[in-house]
């Protein structure tokens, strides 16, 4: 399949990623760029919640479910704002048309920037069908095939991966989302995937750091303009993601999360343009939270931390109304009171919502000054430095210094500054675990979110400096509408070309890391050249409802998701019950040991798949060796390319 090709399941995603949440949002009342920027949140919430609640009433997840809870939502929506604030206030347009310039600026910005993520993207997957090599990537897939399979999206199971299996949560928006557009386009998952991916990069990303840049920068089109033209020119994001790991939930979960920190500047009314009415806000805010927690805990758990220099900040402003007088004891009472709730609520879930331990190993990894030094010039994990980014970077710092009313933003990116530093820098302790343990100790997680932060900060060094400029402009050229629009056509070149000079060596490596991890060759780290191509024979040869014994460490689980072919564990680290292991351990005393036929019949599984002794991340599973299994003579060879082999269990029955 080519690019091309792919049109449709791109088409599809967009729609799925978009629509939705754009009608709930309309329907709440959202208008403008508020409208725009929290389509994809709203969204998500409805797919995460909308999975858990049609598993509850027996509904099969699929696109007709999303549409029913859509229209609910947007029905329960709608209804309770008319009865609170239509019916209350005089009409309203429908349809607030916004200026030439504005429609410029966003048509600009989004396209140089989206454009630039997806023609990245689709070097780094090379192909539509190509997967992610790596560890995790098991059970990403292996969880799209059960979502499709029995039409169970709900968190509250995904965990697991079994029909039967009891509850065991795993955040599943990513995953439920991916399932509806592998449903609708009708492409295979690994096409669904990268075409999702391909969305919520090159859009998501780009319209939800829109959205909080607008806050900070003003709702104008040079702050559109810029934010699109450097929304491609971190490594960090969104390219790592899709790279390492691979971990697609915290992926869309930090594409999203700019306009969840916008939402908070507006519903605390620190915005540096025009916002929706504050309770509007709070109630975007609430509505698209747990889709942010369904995409994945720990970045809900992010965008609870970057809160606190905001609420902070509004309470020193309720502190100056106080001192004004233009707010009495129990407004200003209440301020504190909700503040201090918040932040022992925050505590004391911070402390008990985290993983365990054993799975929150990642050590440190240099000092606390190259850590620091990383996190400010958007270069983390040894990344190479692009100076245009730092050089905005300074700028917006600068800007912040010349107007008090942002410092809550300096207090934000602090915040992701001071996460990668402790992750990465902190010596391990417990006060390292206390602050990053939520994050599994992972500085990857961490430096992934640096640029929710920074490319903000970048817009708005930039647009001050363009303000700046623009003010030494004389009078008389303003005068000159031909003179003002060839500065405008001028700035305008100078933000693209600021873009295109940000598409460096930084943004170049992180590319050429991910065509690595995406390649397919005779000696790819998951999944090889003849084991994909003995995969996709796998249907032909395997019947129907069978149930595969392998190695998912070699990659030979992924029969389940790319042949829809049942297999004994989904995942490299699924939990392997009783009869798994005496199918695993004891195969090569089949002939000798009745309880090896036994389980094989308990488990239907009549079907080994030898991948060889290559393991992702040189997982040790038990396992017999191609050695042992071509000597058994229990088993009869159905099909083979190169090493890899597809046996038939023939001594039972």
């Amino acid at each position: 399949m080519t690019w091309f090709q792919a049109l449709p399941a791109l088409a599809t995603a967009l729609l799925i990623v978009f629509l939705p949440g754009t009608v709930l949002a309309r329907c709440l009342g959202a208008r403008g760029m508020t409208w725009l920027g929290v389509s994809a949140p709203l969204s998500m919430s409805l797919v995460g919640v909308g999975a858990i609640a049609t598993q509850m009433v027996n509904v099969r997840w699929s696109l007709l479910a999303l549409a029913l809870v859509t229209l609910l939502a947007s029905g329960a929506g709608l209804g309770l704002r008319y009865v609170l604030v239509i019916r209350k206030s005089a009409p309203a347009p429908l349809w607030i048309r916004p200026t030439p310039g504005m429609v410029a600026g966003m048509l600009a910005g989004l396209g140089f920037g989206a454009g630039v993520i997806a023609w990245r993207f689709t070097r780094m997957f090379i192909h539509p069908g190509n997967i992610s090599q790596s560890y995790d990537n098991v059970f990403h897939l292996n969880a799209i095939r059960y979502i499709i399979d029995s039409g169970n999206g709900s968190s509250r199971f995904l965990g697991t991966l079994e029909a039967g299996g009891g509850t065991s949560f795993y955040p599943g928006a990513w995953h439920d989302l991916v399932a509806l557009v592998a449903q609708g386009s009708q492409v295979s998952i690994p096409v669904a995937i990268n075409s999702v991916n391909i969305v919520l990069g090159a859009l998501v990303w780009t319209v939800s750091s829109m959205y909080l840049a607008s806050r900070i920068a003003g709702t104008r089109p040079a702050t559109l303009l810029v934010t699109g033209a450097l929304a491609g020119a971190f490594a960090a994001f969104p390219y790592l993601l899709v790279d390492f790991g691979v971990l697609y939930p915290n992926f869309l979960a930090i594409a999203v999360l700019p306009a969840m920190i916008a939402l908070g500047c507006d519903a605390l009314g620190l915005s540096s343009s025009s916002a929706p009415h504050p309770v509007l806000a709070w109630v975007l805010l609430a509505t698209a939270a747990p889709g942010l927690a369904l995409a994945h805990p720990n970045v809900f758990l992010a965008m609870a931390a970057f809160a606190v220099p905001m609420l902070l900040f509004w309470l020193v402003l309720q502190s100056i109304r106080k001192y004004r007088k233009s707010a009495g004891w129990l407004q200003y009472g209440g301020s504190v009171v909700a503040v201090a709730a918040y932040l022992v609520l925050l505590l004391t879930v911070w402390e008990k919502v985290r993983p365990s331990k054993a799975a929150s190993f990642w050590p440190p990894t240099q000092t606390i000054a190259q850590a620091f030094g990383e996190a400010i010039s958007s270069a983390p994990q040894r990344g190479p430095i692009s100076w245009v980014i730092l050089s905005l970077t300074a700028l917006g710092l600068l800007a912040i210094s010349r107007d008090g009313k942002k410092l809550w933003f300096l207090g934000v990116y602090a915040v992701g500054v001071m996460f990668y530093v402790v992750v990465s820098g902190f010596a391990t302790g417990d006060l390292r675990s206390f602050i990053t343990g939520v994050f599994y100790n992972d500085s990857f997680r961490l430096a992934a979110m640096l640029p929710v932060a920074a490319l903000p900060l970048t817009v708005l060094g930039a647009v001050w400096l363009f303000s700046s400029l623009l003010e030494r402009v004389p009078t008389r050229w303003r005068e000159s509408r031909a003179i003002w629009c060839s500065i405008l056509v001028l700035g305008s070149a100078a933000a693209l070309a600021t873009g295109i000079a940000a598409q460096d060596n930084s943004v170049d490596t992180a590319q050429d890391k991910g065509f690595n991890m995406y390649e397919l060759t005779p000696d790819s780290l998951l999944l090889s050249t003849d084991e994909a191509k003995l995969i996709s024979r796998a249907s032909a040869s395997i019947p129907e409802g069978s149930t595969v014994i392998g190695n998912p460490a070699t990659g030979a689980s992924l029969v389940y998701a790319l042949a829809n072919r049942n297999v004994i564990l989904p995942a490299v680290a699924s939990s392997p019950s009783t009869d798994d292991k005496i199918v695993t351990e004891r195969l090569g005393q089949i002939l000798a040991d009745p309880t090896v036929c036994e389980a094989v019949e308990r488990l239907n599984s009549f079907y080994v798949l030898d991948f060889g002794e290559k393991a992702v991340n040189n997982i040790v599973i038990p396992f017999p060796t191609s050695e042992e299994l071509a000597a058994n003579p229990g088993l009869t060879l159905l099909d083979q390319e190169g090493p890899a082999k597809l046996y038939k269990i023939n001594a039972c029955r």
